[in-house]
């Protein structure tokens, strides 16, 4: 089931990127692009919209500064207003991209995407580091691992009563919980960067956290190199990390490359867990930079990973998981 906003921001890069404007910094709230063929740059508040965008909804940003807006798709007059320069435009249905009043690139066809309700991150989250540890837990401990409020983490308890339970000494997953999450569970979503290295995956990531390092940023590393330090079995093929906020790494040696084609991803993810439950569950790796906790690992394993192996990988991190070791 693919989720609006979700799918605008995963595809928010690539699409830039085919119509030959880069990313040169930025987060979720702004950007600083690049048009190749101008050479100019540009920074832009960036605001996702999880409906077709409207002229009403684009006015309410009128005053503020200048505005790149993602959404599933526009109406006309709101293209027409992109044309005309007031603010930048990319959609996914149609593919559009309006930057500085160009039309930079437009597909033909539309697609149809379904719409779903904001995931909720947090209830998921409850569920999954109950899934990965061994012993109760009592509400205070699932809020610090989860930095949300204890109010929070009883209104998620009360909607997981199929797949947890309390027993005299705290809250414990029932069986089948981690399947039950990996299933409902809709990815991290968030802002995909995909790149090309010719190094092995291992130091490629070691180059990629070097520029974080310099940056002073940290990284959470999931996908192969992960499963590899909690479970080790293949080869990693590939490098995945998720980061605070957009990164250009062809200053590290890195080409901008199509999903299909890229050794690594990179995500800012809309999932806000992703780094808070790795600070409170996930490993270190010897750079000093998190691993993702089991459980996002073995999703990243499952749905992101190009290996061969990847499903005999996820079967023995499955048993390892089952084995306690990972949560609170």
């Amino acid at each position: 089931m693919a989720v609006v906003e979700r799918d605008v921001l995963a595809r928010l890069l690539p699409l830039l990127r085919r119509a030959g404007v880069t990313v040169v910094a930025g987060t979720q709230k702004n950007l600083v692009l690049k048009v190749s063929a101008s050479g100019s740059a540009s920074q832009v508040d960036l605001k996702v919209v999880r409906q077709r965008l409207s002229r009403s909804l684009a006015n309410r940003d009128a005053a503020v500064a200048r505005m790149l807006y993602a959404a599933p798709s526009a109406t006309p007059d709101v293209v027409a207003a992109a044309i005309a320069g007031r603010f930048d435009l990319v959609t996914e249905d149609p593919e559009l991209v309006i930057v500085g009043g160009e039309m930079l690139l437009r597909s033909e066809e539309p697609m149809r995407r379904h719409i779903s309700g904001r995931p909720a991150w947090s209830r998921s989250a409850v569920l999954r580091v109950l899934a990965l540890t061994a012993r109760p837990l009592q509400q205070s401990d699932l809020a610090a691992a989860i930095s949300v409020s204890q109010q929070t983490v009883s209104l998620a308890l009360k909607k997981l009563s199929s797949t947890v339970t309390r027993d005299e000494h705290g809250w414990i997953a029932l069986d089948g919980a981690l399947e039950s999450w990996m299933r409902e569970y809709p990815g991290p979503g968030g802002t995909v960067g995909y790149w090309y290295g010719l190094d092995d995956p291992a130091t490629q990531a070691n180059t990629a956290l070097r520029l974080l390092d310099e940056l002073e940023l940290k990284a959470v590393v999931s996908g192969d190199l992960a499963a590899d330090s909690y479970a080790p079995w293949q080869l990693p093929a590939t490098v995945r990390m998720y980061l605070p906020e957009i990164i250009d790494f062809t200053v590290a040696g890195f080409s901008p490359a199509e999903p299909g084609d890229a050794t690594m991803t990179t995500v800012v993810p809309e999932d806000p867990t992703v780094a808070l439950v790795a600070a409170a569950l996930g490993a270190r790796s010897a750079g000093g930079h998190l691993l993702a906790d089991a459980a996002i690992t073995l999703w990243d394993l499952l749905n992101t990973s190009t290996a061969p192996t990847a499903g005999e990988a996820a079967d023995r991190l499955r048993d390892a998981i089952s084995g306690g070791g990972f949560g609170v």
